[in-house]
């Protein structure tokens, strides 16, 4: 199995990094592989909300946002990893789900159902559930079908994390494809509960 991860925090060798590690340890050991992108080595712009989109042929921005969906597209499995600051999505992990948007409007554009990890992570103990369920929906929107959700919060308390606390994070890599689709609670059309 071909993964491509996407981590879109800032910090190169945070929480998300040392998951994200773990989790490939395990999908190598299933005989897969996983292609790690930094969304800060990309130029990726802002949705404008110009709806060029919705005439399906895709984001009419030139930028590097069509390589990173290549990569993923190509992929066969993807993980989309997502800090949150002040009890929602940091607004770089928003800026890459907003353009996800635009490749829903042309059915050769979409991911063609393919399966996907969200990983949120943050030091509050919990947080509002609709920062998931929102991200889910956007990630829907681009015909993903998450099938493994991972909150990891309270952070703050952990600023290491331990080796024995990432061991579980190996047995998630390995069985990625095994973990049934989650169906999303959010109405598409009107994005609200």
């Amino acid at each position: 199995m071909k993964v491509v991860t996407l981590i879109t925090s800032s910090n190169r060798n945070g929480f998300s990094k040392q998951i994200v590690d773990r989790l490939t340890i395990g999908i190598q050991d299933n005989g897969g592989s996983n292609e790690v992108l930094f969304m800060n080595d990309f130029d990726i712009k802002y949705c404008t909300g110009c709806r060029a989109c919705e005439n399906g042929k895709g984001c009419i921005l030139e930028d590097d946002f069509e390589e990173i969906i290549q990569k993923i597209r190509e992929a066969d499995y993807f993980i989309f990893t997502a800090p949150i600051f002040w009890n929602d999505l940091a607004g770089h992990s928003k800026m890459f789900l907003d353009r996800l948007n635009s490749i829903g409007y042309n059915p050769e554009l979409t991911m063609n159902e393919k399966k996907c990890l969200l990983m949120i992570t943050h030091y509050s103990k919990n947080i509002n559930p609709f920062v998931i369920e929102n991200t889910h929906r956007c990630l829907v929107s681009g015909s993903f079908k998450v099938n493994k959700i991972l909150d990891i919060g309270n952070l703050m308390e952990n600023r290491v994390l331990e080796d024995f606390e990432l061991e579980d994070y190996e047995d998630i890599g390995y069985e990625l494809e095994e973990y049934e689709v989650i169906p999303h609670k959010l109405d598409l059309e009107s994005a609200t509960l």
